[in-house]
């Protein structure tokens, strides 16, 4: 049985790894195809200098990709069935030693080990996507040191955010008998909620400087606009993206009384007014139409049937042993058990994906019916030339991983493909 846990899961593992790969190598044979790229930047008035930019771009991101993909994939397995885990239970044992607090000590060292090493080994991949990639293609503005601050600064507070959920929950599993898992449940479900709040006021500043936005014609638009959806804004931001790359975006964060809408510098400095209002009345959409608290409840419930499930087979001997780890325990079972659903999530992102296309598509009508459709249609195909994207995909592909729908599809069904053209982007001139 043990080692027929192993097979199966080293098997579904690696399967699920080829058809990524067949998946990326289709989509890239798909848009490099030079008479669709073609086609696609004439329907889009896409410059053919542009369009090699973005190829340029997304052939570099493909390859690093697959490169990755494999490589994180292959050490995963070696590790496990070299028996890493057990190496590191072992270790997180002897760091705790004589002292009390049985599983709970114990599974915090053993997770601190393992973020310890995840961290080491998806160290390189981060340098080369952001001062290889990146800086090739003109995004990156982040140096070696912001870059270094920035990782401390996101693994001290893993430590501390995830240590504190993670205490606890390992504490009801010995506090709370066979119901743990509907108080670890409730206690990340709460903790989701919690951060949530505090991320626009304590979280996002520690990375970012956060400034309100001026005075003037384009505060006054997004002003009315918040005014005509119904939207009480806790304060209108600009954010130093900049700081790090050029690309650009818009959002609103937080929850109950505290809801900012923050603006990317990027943004402000390449999209005009009109479209910066346009990509907020799509991001508003999301708030009117009720998908923020959709998605809440929709992660709420799958967090839930995945601690259900922890709940009804943690106790059993074999899975842990397959992967080299001693009887059942609290941390045992969170890794466990995390690292089938990660299998089993493969199979949910194409449902999950086409759940969230939908909603995009909806807050795109909510837009248009309080922005004119030229305004979102020149916002949509600015924030693509900024980025480089393709603005091409394979249905199969994006079916699986993308929760936006192609641009063309978005824009056909906005009605802003007139006569085989689009509107030119929006893009503000360099002045």
């Amino acid at each position: 049985m043990v080692r027929l846990l192993l097979v199966t899961f080293v098997g579904l593992k690696l399967a699920i790894a080829l058809l990524e790969h067949a998946l990326a190598v289709q989509n890239w044979r798909f848009v490099r195809d030079p008479d669709r790229q073609a086609k696609a930047a004439a329907l889009l008035g896409i410059a053919r200098d542009d369009m090699k930019r973005s190829a340029s771009y997304s052939f570099d991101r493909y390859r690093f990709g697959i490169v990755q993909s494999w490589l994180s994939t292959v050490a995963l397995i070696v590790f496990i069935v070299a028996g890493g885990l057990g190496l590191l239970e072992r270790w997180a044992k002897a760091l705790v030693g004589p002292v009390s607090g049985g599983d709970v000590l114990t599974g915090l060292a053993f997770f601190a080990l393992l973020g310890l090493a995840s961290f080491v080994w998806s160290l390189p991949f981060s340098v080369y996507d952001t001062f290889v990639i990146e800086q090739r293609h003109g995004f990156n503005r982040q140096t070696p040191r912001e870059f270094v601050v920035d990782a401390v600064k996101g693994l001290l507070l893993s430590a501390l955010l995830g240590g504190l959920l993670l205490a606890v929950v390992l504490w009801l599993v010995g506090w709370a008998g066979s119901r743990w898992w509907l108080g670890a449940w409730l206690a990340v479900s709460g903790f989701s909620v919690l951060t949530a709040w505090l991320y626009p006021r304590v979280l996002a500043p520690i990375f970012n400087r956060f400034t309100p936005l001026p005075e003037g014609d384009l505060r006054e638009r997004i002003l009315a606009l918040a005014s005509a959806t119904g939207f009480r804004t806790g304060g209108l931001y600009v954010m130093d993206a900049s700081r790090r790359s050029t690309h650009g975006n818009a959002y609103f964060t937080g929850l109950f009384g505290e809801k900012r809408i923050v603006l990317f510098d990027t943004l402000l400095a390449s999209v005009r007014p009109e479209g910066v209002v346009a990509v907020l009345a799509h991001e508003l959409g999301h708030f009117k139409l009720g998908h923020i608290w959709r998605r809440v409840l929709q992660g709420l419930l799958l967090t839930g049937v995945l601690f259900f499930a922890i709940g009804q087979l943690w106790h059993l001997a074999a899975p842990y042993a397959a992967f080299h780890l001693t009887g059942p325990s609290g941390y045992g079972a969170l890794l466990v058990f995390g690292l089938w659903y990660g299998l089993v999530a493969f199979f949910l992102q194409p449902l999950l994906h086409s759940f969230s296309r939908s909603q995009e598509r909806a807050a795109d009508a909510f837009a248009v019916r309080h922005v004119p459709v030229d305004d979102l249609a020149q916002a949509l195909l600015g924030l693509r030339e900024q980025s480089h994207t393709l603005p091409l995909s394979h249905p199969l592909y994006s079916c699986v991983y993308h929760s936006h729908p192609p641009l063309v599809s978005r824009l056909e069904a906005l009605g802003a493909l007139r006569q085989g053209s689009a509107p030119a982007p929006a893009a503000r001139s360099a002045e």
